[in-house]
């Protein structure tokens, strides 16, 4: 497939599902269409392919990803250094074998996010456990988390429950009139979220460590078909991780067929910081914490669209 903006592919140690092939255009099966139910805890890869629903690679080029990093102003470097210290002293003092260590990383990281977007003229709300708004013509038998997903070629109906709440939605929106405080004032009605986002969102998805960070792929996939179908929106961006290990996302709606494009593993573990303190500790200078630039970067960038030929970036 032909790039869409420009980049190279990164290894990943984890073995990831082969690159889904689009449905080949062969007459519907003589069978009646079938109909079956899935959650959004249970989802495999297999019941998304049996959908419709095609995986693609997203490949980040290095060197336009440490470009975004170096373009960090200086009135930043406090907020890098800061976050730099929260985050190893985490790793030092947090049991991180259960998931209220992982949010401590993914809260702190956020919330720099916001801080650092704020000094570049930028306003970002973050929204935890955040909840989408229900999906017009898509419920059946009234199941307000219910969306339906229909085989173009056989029929085929499938239903996905509970994906309507997130872990964290992230969006950005301008600071005019009143929106900061429908947004952010305690006891609001959030019903114009969408309306002030104007499709600056991403969601992130808390993975835990009791399986690997691939098995919960299908279901933040089918989050994000969720938002899609919910907000009518033309592509969502996400992010799934256990804190230490991040995958980057872009689903879109391409000529009627739904196609998710993954990126390869980005770290932010404990090895990696350490390293950043060698590093540092060895007069190497502002690169020891380059990955965690990079990360901040990453994310500031997925809350809006990209366009396309920016280079950071290439879908295939």
């Amino acid at each position: 497939m032909s790039p869409t903006t420009g980049l190279d592919e990164q290894e990943t140690e984890h073995e990831l599902p082969a690159i889904s092939k689009p449905p080949s255009a062969t007459p519907k099966p003589n069978r009646p269409p079938t109909s079956h139910r899935v959650t959004i805890s249970t989802i495999t890869s297999e019941d998304l392919k049996h959908a419709s629903v095609l995986r693609r690679r997203l490949s980040f080029q290095p060197l336009e990803v440490s470009k975004l990093a170096g373009a960090l102003p200086p009135s930043a470097e406090g907020e890098i250094a800061d976050l730099c210290a929260r985050v190893k002293m985490i790793y030092a003092r947090v049991n991180m074998d259960y998931p209220a260590g992982q949010r401590m990383i993914l809260d702190a990281v956020l919330l720099a996010c916001t801080e650092i977007a704020f000094l570049q003229h930028r306003s970002i709300a973050i929204f935890p456990s955040m909840r989408f708004p229900l999906p017009q013509g898509s419920l059946a038998h009234g199941d307000a988390d219910e969306v339906r997903l229909v085989n173009p070629l056989s029929g085929d109906e499938m239903y996905v429950s509970g994906g309507a709440t997130v872990d964290y939605g992230v969006i950005e929106y301008d600071d005019v009139h009143d929106y900061k405080d429908r947004l952010l004032v305690p006891g609001g009605n959030r019903e114009d979220v969408w309306d002030i986002a104007e499709g600056r969102v991403f969601f992130l998805m808390q993975a835990g460590h009791q399986r690997s960070l691939v098995s919960h792929i299908p279901g933040a996939v089918a989050h994000a078909i969720v938002l899609l179908k919910s907000a009518n929106l033309p592509e969502v961006r996400f992010v799934l991780s256990n804190a230490h290990t991040w995958i980057f996302f872009i689903l879109k709606s391409e000529n009627g067929t739904l196609t998710y494009y993954e990126s390869a593993v980005r770290q932010l573990s404990r090895d990696v910081l350490s390293l950043s303190s060698e590093i540092a500790g060895s007069g190497s200078g502002s690169g020891s914490d380059m990955g965690l630039r990079e990360m901040v970067q990453l994310l500031c960038e997925w809350v809006r669209p990209i366009a396309a030929g920016t280079g950071l970036f290439r879908l295939e």
